[in-house]
């Protein structure tokens, strides 16, 4: 009886460790997802409370057109910093679509890395190609704090481009237009 007692006490513990785990997954998953889905809603609070307080490192290199992230020397940029960035280019589109999907992710104590793939779709009518899309995968590196898990590193790998690679610029150009 006692040893049955043990085995149940056992998996009982292995349960609960194995639902921490998945609940931790699922934060992860959330913060990474949350940045492109909140950019796309244009709710930039949102974007910048899935980034690390102290700061995170962008690493577009694999991108030479992005608003930040591409020199040979990457800081570690505020929330407010990686939003401002984005903000230079994103708000330009019509319409912006990031789908990330098939997500990996390790969780080692109180950091997690991850890697998704991700297809985003960017709109903005002009006198060409109204679409640029960027494929390629997304790496993550995240901390758990006391607010949740949030973003400390984040590389975008540009795999293949398909329609207008122009599209960027025009987003930019209208962004600096409405702000001047």
């Amino acid at each position: 009886m006692k040893s049955l007692l043990t085995a149940v006490l056992a998996l009982a513990g292995t349960s609960t460790a194995a639902l921490a785990e998945l609940s931790d997954e699922q934060q992860v998953l959330n913060a990474i997802n949350n940045v492109g889905y909140y950019a796309d809603q244009g709710d930039w609070d949102m974007v910048a409370a899935q980034f690390h307080p102290d700061g995170a490192v962008l690493d577009y290199t694999s991108y030479a057109n992005a608003s930040a992230g591409t020199s040979a020397d990457l800081p570690t940029l505020l929330p407010a910093q990686i939003v401002a960035a984005w903000q230079t280019v994103l708000p330009g589109y019509d319409r912006t679509h990031h789908l990330m999907g098939t997500e990996s992710v390790s969780i080692q104590g109180d950091t997690a890395t991850t890697t998704s793939n991700i297809h985003a779709t960017h709109i903005l009518e002009n006198e060409g190609e109204n679409t640029w899309v960027f494929i390629g995968d997304y790496q993550h590196e995240l901390a758990k704090t006391d607010q949740g898990w949030k973003i400390t590193f984040m590389r975008a790998n540009l795999r293949a481009q398909l329609g207008n690679e122009n599209l960027p610029a025009l987003a930019a150009e209208r962004v600096k237009a409405a702000n001047n």
